[in-house]
């Protein structure tokens, strides 16, 4: 049991660090706007601010395909050691950045350019933490355990939210907007000596001893599993609207729409962050007692009945109807994140796994997240149209539901083939 405890801590604070570093810099995307750009358009200044902030997610597939590739055919540990300082290096490099006003237009080069080194070794992190749990968790708690990982990235979520919270303080130096992202250099050290002390998957070592790993190209992976790819891309496609709507967008929404203060606004947000993670959880707990499935398409049944009525009550600008607004979004997004690792991961076998599930959920969440932002501020601004958000949501809830319909075929012939090859899903 603290082999196993150490196992989870390692996979958690990684993902936590991950979420910490995406997070950070959507909720202070308003505030490179103005360090790093020409003042002379806010609004292209901002929109320019989350297009490096979506190009961090843009490049996320490929860094899934490497650190897929180390995890497959070197262990799912060695993969995660490397992910986590290789995550640390860029996030620290933007705290010792300097401004436009210092160094012009090397500047906003200076942060695209860390925000995509960034995002590469970004790619293969959270879905390598999630394969590395389940593969150690019993059977009857693969949803369970999958979704804990999930959850850590809640608590990156609001450590992220109350360092933004810290930085708006009017008492902060001009220069306090760089301790968030140089306090993830003892994070990330903390996170290494963790990592360097687990033990691999039984899943991977036995398939090493079969002779089973490195013997499939990343070629052959997307030939024999374009199904399974196809529906991890669009279930990233649901996750990355469903994450990025209420707890990225949600900070430049209120300032669209709500005369709430940065402080009720991102109150009301870290509110939201807090009942996510209690239903990521909850999630898992009923996918292993029900199945994914069950559990998933309830919640986009949901999410199409009530995006708009949600974003009504957050349009009104009263504080307790923002508040219950945000409340629904967040349900939404956490029962449908929470059974997500344990799925997407047995749509794969062992030796395809990590390079599958990391570079299409990546993909995914790449295409429908990490655009969000940027499309959703620029669409109401041309169009002055606030329920537009509502509309992107449903969309992302068509995607995720053909995909999760389609799940339950490939997830039994997957389990088929397993149980013939000998292979083993979790210990």
């Amino acid at each position: 049991m603290k082999k196993q405890g150490k196992n989870f801590a390692a996979a958690f604070i990684g993902t936590a660090l991950e979420f910490y570093d995406f997070a950070l810099f959507g909720l202070l995307a308003p505030v490179f706007s103005k360090l790093f750009f020409p003042k002379e358009d806010p609004i292209a200044a901002l929109i320019a601010s989350y297009c490096i902030f979506a190009a961090g997610f843009l490049i996320r597939p490929l860094g899934g395909v490497v650190f897929g590739y180390v995890g497959d055919t070197f262990g799912r540990k060695k993969a995660m050691v490397i992910s986590i300082i290789a995550m640390m290096v860029p996030t620290s490099l933007i705290g010792f950045l300097p401004t436009y006003g210092q160094i012009g237009l090397l500047a906003p080069i200076s942060l695209a350019l860390c925000r995509l080194l960034q995002g590469l070794c970004a790619g293969g992190e959270f879905s390598g933490a999630a394969i590395f749990v389940i593969e150690h968790a019993q059977e009857r708690r693969k949803y369970f355990s999958g979704s804990l990982v999930t959850a850590s990235s809640v608590v990156g979520m609001l450590a992220a939210s109350s360092m933004a919270s810290f930085c708006a303080l009017e008492t902060m130096p001009t220069w306090g907007w760089r301790i968030p992202f140089l306090l993830s250099i003892p994070i990330g050290l903390l996170g290494f000596y963790i990592r360097k002390n687990t033990q691999e998957t039984a899943a991977f070592n036995n398939a090493q001893k079969n002779h089973k790993i490195g013997s499939e190209s990343l070629a052959s992976i997307f030939k024999n599993n374009y199904i399974s790819l196809l529906i991890t891309f669009g279930i990233g496609s649901f996750i990355g609207v469903l994450y990025y709507v209420p707890f990225v967008f949600m900070g430049h929404y209120h300032t669209l729409v709500t005369s709430l203060s940065t402080s009720t606004t991102l109150f009301v947000i870290t509110l939201g962050l807090v009942v996510y993670m209690l239903c990521i959880c909850l999630a898992g707990f009923m996918a292993d007692k029900l199945g994914p499935q069950k559990v998933m398409l309830v919640t986009i049944c949901s999410t199409v009945i009530l995006a708009y009525p949600a974003f009504w009550l957050i349009s009104s600008g009263q504080a307790s109807l923002v508040i219950q607004g945000e409340l629904i979004l967040s349900v939404l997004a956490g029962m449908f994140v929470g059974p997500a690792n344990g799925l997407t991961a047995s749509l794969f076998d062992v030796k395809g796994r990590c390079r599958g599930v990391s570079f299409s959920l990546s993909l995914g969440i790449s295409l429908f997240g990490g655009l969000t932002p940027v499309l959703l501020v620029y669409v109401i601004n041309q169009t002055h149209i606030l329920m537009w958000p509502a509309t992107w949501m449903i969309f992302g809830a068509l995607i995720g539901g053909i995909s999760v319909l389609a799940s339950a075929k490939t997830q039994k012939k997957i389990s088929l083939e397993l149980e013939s090859t000998g292979s083993i899903y979790a210990n």
